[in-house]
């Protein structure tokens, strides 16, 4: 991944790219964008387009096999449904560049991705990762903000000399701060100078007793890797500033597109209160005069 200067001014209209948010399954905060859709059938076109372009470009790159993706060419992770994700996608719809929000709605190192690199597997570095991922969760509940981890970078190679790979990592710093503020941990690859340009805008290296942790062949992806600090409030300086824009974007004019899952409407909970009122209703239909149904009440 590189970056380029680029020049403030709007792009043209039949080349402006689109932005999109994906919403976690079962996120209900709708206030805190303006244009909010729930689609299930867009929803599950978007993350499959994702996932079909991680695939493709790790699979390029050398980080993933042919039998690490699905039959029809994902790179399907199981918590894809439950982060969100920033997508940037040509004027005709073609995704070129994405990044991945997990915020662990109750986290503890066991959950967390980071416990499963293969830093954390090596008996000597597994109780300071440990520590350090510990830590991040006291800090970020300390402030009440929320613990995320962001992986699932992809910038095509066609657009690594744009704006869009400086715009999606900022954005990400943009969403944290929407959603109230994060503390969290990433896992960038050497490769393109991932990690160092992550550095650059304000991710740290992860430190331990004063000392930073080393880099690490992952073998999963096939590449040298680093274990990083984020934390939402605290960009790069000289790009304090647009990160204050991204977040003005991301409210005002970024479509966020919701699963039907995400709606508060709870299928499963209606049936089985109308199950308990039907039940309900039948004792009390075949109590005799003046008994007390013990039937569920609502109240």
């Amino acid at each position: 991944m590189s970056f380029a200067a680029r020049p403030a001014s709007a792009p043209r209209p039949d080349t402006a790219p689109h932005f999109v948010l994906l919403a976690p399954l079962r996120w209900r905060r709708q206030s805190l964008f303006h244009d909010v859709v729930v689609d299930e059938s867009a929803y599950q076109h978007l993350l499959s387009a994702v996932q079909r372009f991680r695939g493709r470009s790790y699979l390029q790159d050398g980080a993933l096999r042919p039998a690490d993706l699905t039959p029809d060419g994902r790179h399907q992770q199981p918590i894809d449904p439950h982060s969100w994700h920033l997508v940037i996608q040509t004027p005709t719809l073609d995704v070129v560049s994405c990044a991945r929000y997990y915020s662990l709605p109750n986290p503890c190192f066991e959950t967390t991705l980071t416990s499963r690199s293969r830093l954390a597997a090596e008996p000597q570095w597994r109780s300071p990762v440990r520590s350090l991922v510990e830590n991040s969760i006291r800090q970020a509940a300390d402030r009440g903000a929320l613990f995320a981890e962001l992986g699932g970078w992809c910038v095509a190679e066609s657009a690594r000399k744009t704006s869009h790979a400086l715009r999606s990592v900022l954005s990400m710093y943009a969403l944290g701060e929407i959603l109230g503020g994060t503390v969290g941990l990433s896992t960038a690859t050497t490769r393109h100078s991932s990690s160092s340009i992550l550095q650059r805008l304000g991710a740290q290296k992860a430190h331990w007793q004063g000392h930073p942790l080393p880099t690490y062949f992952e073998p999963v992806f096939d590449c040298h890797m680093e274990l990083l600090q984020f934390d939402s409030s605290r960009p790069a300086p000289k790009y304090s500033s647009q990160v204050l824009a991204y977040q003005q974007q991301l409210r005002s004019s970024v479509r966020v597109v919701c699963s039907g899952a995400s709606v508060p409407t709870c299928v499963h909970s209606l049936q089985s209160l109308a199950e308990t009122l039907q039940s309900t209703d039948h004792s009390r239909s075949i109590a005799p005069p003046g008994a007390t149904s013990r039937g569920a009440s609502l109240g």
